[in-house]
C-alpha cells in the first residue's frame, strides 16, 4: 500500500501541473483569468490529493483508492489534451470548462466500485 501511495500522490500532482501548463497555452487575457482557470481546473486534483491523504491517515485508504485518483487524473489530461490540441474550436472553451465537472462525476461513478474491488482483490 505504501508504495502506491508514493505514486499516486505525485501522479496527480504533476496531472496538476500539466493542467496549469495547458491553461497557459490558451494565453488567458490577463493573470487573474490565468489564476481563475488554473485554480477552477485543478479543484479536483487538490481534492483527490487531501482525500487521499485523509484516508490514508485515517488508516481505512486502501489500493483501489490511489488507483482511482490516478485514473481520473489521467483521465482528465487526456479529456483537456484532446481539446486544446488535438481538436481545438470555438465551443473548446465550454468544453475546457466542464473538466472539473467531468472528472467530478468520474470521481463520483467510480467511488462506490472501490470498496467492491478492495473486496474482490482480498477473496
Amino acid at each position: 500500500m505504501k508504495w502506491i501511495s508514493r505514486v499516486s500522490r505525485p501522479v496527480i500532482s504533476i496531472a496538476a501541473l500539466a493542467t496549469v501548463l495547458f491553461v497557459s497555452s490558451l494565453k488567458p487575457a490577463s493573470g487573474t483569468a490565468f489564476a481563475v482557470f488554473s485554480a477552477w481546473l485543478i479543484a479536483p486534483h487538490v481534492g483527490m490529493i487531501a482525500g487521499l491523504w485523509w484516508l490514508l491517515r485515517k488508516g481505512t485508504g486502501s489500493a483501489s483508492w490511489h488507483v482511482i485518483g490516478v485514473i481520473v487524473a489521467a483521465g482528465g489530461i487526456l479529456y483537456l489534451a484532446d481539446i486544446v490540441f488535438g481538436e481545438p474550436d470555438a465551443q473548446g472553451a465550454i468544453a475546457v470548462l466542464m473538466a472539473p465537472l467531468l472528472q467530478g462525476a468520474a470521481l463520483a461513478t467510480m467511488v462506490p466500485v472501490a470498496p467492491w474491488l478492495q473486496e474482490r482483490l482480498h477473496t
